[in-house]
């Protein structure tokens, strides 16, 4: 019964943060989020510091393993990532991914944003802008209910984080006023 419960639950999370409507079109032919600085242009010129740059991770996943009923390999029961790739140029691109299997049903929701980061490297802070994103929802078990739509600008939202920088570049803490306790991310590469 809890899990019938906890996959609900999780449904509900996915059906209202991945609502339909307001798609923008994002060009990727015409993305300037990743330009080259121009020193001509004071707002393109940030530069991240170098202990900053590479890509970040954090994430879980259950050890715990589904089949369908033809014995092929349904996922985890669960897992949840959060990645960071900032570039030494001030652009980001952040990756989400959450997704669960609870009696044979996978459901997956899987986030993208990219934009410019602004470093203030004396208070350990950065605000990440986001100026293009994209969501996607896979339901299998209720397949009308898949998404695949662009962010809209509502949704393209400004933070501001804290972070700290572990001995060795192995790791960043990140936190804000939600979060003050805030979540370790590793080093890793791809």
């Amino acid at each position: 019964m809890k899990m019938h419960i906890m996959a609900l639950f999780a449904l509900v999370i996915l059906f209202t943060a991945c609502k339909k409507g307001d798609d923008l079109a994002v060009d990727p032919t015409n993305d300037s989020s990743h330009e080259a600085p121009n020193p001509h242009n004071p707002s393109n010129t940030n530069k991240v510091p170098a202990e900053l740059v590479g890509k970040w991770s954090y994430g879980t996943f259950s050890p715990t393993n589904f089949w369908d009923y033809n014995g092929q390999y349904a996922g985890n029961a669960y897992e949840q990532a959060l990645v960071f790739d900032i570039h030494a140029d001030g652009t980001y691109d952040e990756y989400i991914i959450n997704s669960t299997t609870s009696y044979n049903c996978r459901t997956e929701a899987y986030t993208y944003f990219k934009g410019k980061i602004s470093v203030d490297a004396t208070n350990q802070t950065f605000v990440i802008t986001p100026t293009s994103g994209k969501y996607r929802g896979f339901y299998s078990c209720a397949p009308r209910s898949n998404i695949n739509r662009n962010a809209t600008s509502s949704e393209l939202k400004q933070e501001k984080m804290n972070y700290q920088v572990a001995s060795g570049k192995t790791a960043i803490k990140l936190s804000d006023q939600e979060n003050p306790q805030g979540v370790t991310l590793k080093a890793i590469s791809w």
